[in-house]
């Protein structure tokens, strides 16, 4: 049976893939909170590799099954948004050959090194929501948290979260807001993020196909046109492009998300 591990953007959880999962019931989809987020333990330290062995493998008899015979069609199926899609990859680097593929959702490969964030609003973002979470929202209840995030920008257009989403996604945003551990901020800006991880090193090692879905740049990709060029050059690497949408793939266009899994696992 086909299995998805899907993992999550930074300050998310979990439920952020429970509208889109229930599109892809078949295969059996797993979310799982990363370390620091949702009901997951908080760390002394949070690097790529940490998130990374903080993963919980789904079957471990299928990934062995396909260790042995070199076949990657036999193992589980990744799917990693943003930072989740730096997490999925770094598994895959440390079992290669041990999964059927990887579905990438506009993953920030070389936007999160440093100095490059810097030169983006998610820096900023990062470093404003640290200062709210530590200061002037450290007490702040569930029912304040809602208040505030209702009015955030929802990543699609102009839109709020409230706008976008209606009350289900203000009380979702809360709670993942709520459960963060403001530590996970202060490493998204941190130059150790990354430590000794390479993308395309990883991409290589991986042995499995990659698929990375990618928006419309304009409307917030964290992909520009150079990554482009130097990940088409990769051959496991299928790009594909969703223009109708920038960062926030699955909650705009769920239906090619899911057609990126399933053209892994037909």
């Amino acid at each position: 049976m086909t299995t998805v591990t899907m993992l999550h953007a930074v300050t998310r959880d979990r439920h952020d893939f429970a509208p889109f999962a229930a599109t892809i019931a078949r295969m059996n989809p797993r979310p799982q909170d990363l370390l620091g987020h949702g009901e997951a333990p908080r760390a002394p330290r949070y690097r790529l590799q940490d998130f990374a062995a903080a993963v919980r493998w789904p079957d471990a008899n299928a990934a062995e099954a396909s260790a042995a015979t070199g076949t990657p069609g036999d193992g589980p199926l990744f799917y990693g948004h943003s930072l989740g899609g730096l997490v999925a990859l770094a598994v895959a680097q440390d079992n290669p050959g041990r999964l059927r593929g990887l579905v990438l959702e506009d993953p920030p490969l070389f936007e999160s090194r440093q100095p490059r964030l810097d030169t983006t609003p998610w820096a900023g973002g990062f470093r404003a929501l640290k200062r709210i979470m530590t200061g002037k929202g450290r007490d702040r209840t569930l029912a304040e948290w809602e208040a505030a995030v209702a009015l955030w920008p929802s990543g699609h257009g102009t839109q709020t979260i409230a706008e976008q989403g209606g009350t289900d996604a203000v009380a979702r945003r809360a709670r993942q807001i709520a459960a963060l551990d403001p530590a996970v901020l202060d490493a998204m800006v941190d130059p150790d993020l990354h430590h000794a991880f390479d993308p395309i090193t990883a991409i290589r090692a991986a042995r499995c196909p990659v698929t990375i879905l990618v928006g419309n740049r304009e409307e917030g990709s964290a992909l520009s046109a150079q990554d482009l060029v130097i990940l088409a050059a990769e051959p496991s690497v299928t790009l594909v492009r969703i223009q109708s949408a920038g960062h926030y793939l699955h909650e705009a266009r769920p239906d090619l998300c899911a057609d990126a899994l399933k053209a892994l696992a037909p």
